[in-house]
């Protein structure tokens, strides 16, 4: 019997990556969230919602984080479960470089990179080619991982399972309004797996 009781803090950008009716259903499941777009955003909305749950004295045992991305190399549409979180921008291949972040969960060998600029055609051809060598790009990753560790050394606990799923969207080749469309289209299946998830989640605490 596991007397550890399971709570899921699921963090997901803005509400239009899952649609509004998804995220009612799942916020009978778990904390939603809704971080923004970027590193300083989610970093701080990741931060904020550990140190609320914090004060009311419970902690998360998992947090999940769900949302769109790009890719070069996985069709739109393409479910991805990254292992391995790394940091963009000029933190990659340089001297400002940060070490990738491995979660200990989903697919072996998938990565995402997180960068504050969107990728398109203006993006310098040597970013371009630094990116291609990963999975799938996004504005939040790295920051929420960095947030938890970083708010669970300064209270002594240890980090919270950590779940990644991610849709690909496009391939960094269309503007906002397209990716508006085009998420749209994806919502019931980023629902359908957050939502197995969470029961694999449940499934394996109630074995404990």
């Amino acid at each position: 019997m596991n007397n550890n009781p399971t709570k899921i803090l699921l963090l997901t950008a803005v509400a239009d990556e899952l649609g509004a009716e998804n995220i009612a259903k799942l916020n009978q499941l778990c904390d939603v969230k809704l971080i923004g777009v970027g590193k300083l955003n989610s970093f701080e909305a990741t931060l904020n919602a550990l140190a609320d749950s914090g004060k009311m004295g419970t902690t998360y045992s998992h947090i999940i984080n769900v949302g769109s991305c790009g890719s070069f190399c996985h069709a739109p549409g393409t479910l991805l479960y990254p292992s391995i979180v790394a940091q963009g921008d000029i933190y990659i291949a340089s001297d400002f470089a940060t070490p990738p972040i491995s979660l200990g969960t989903g697919n072996k060998g998938c990565s995402i990179v997180s960068s504050d600029n969107f990728i398109g055609a203006d993006t310098p051809s040597s970013q371009l080619e630094l990116f291609k060598t990963f999975d799938a790009m996004d504005m939040e990753s790295y920051a929420i991982m960095r947030s938890i560790a970083f708010y669970s050394a300064r209270h002594n606990q240890p980090q919270p399972e950590v779940h990644m799923i991610k849709i690909v969207s496009d391939a960094a080749d269309g503007t906002l309004e397209e990716w508006a469309e085009r998420i749209k289209q994806l919502q019931t299946s980023l629902y359908e797996a957050t939502q197995a998830t969470i029961d694999q989640i449940n499934t394996q605490q109630n074995q404990k």
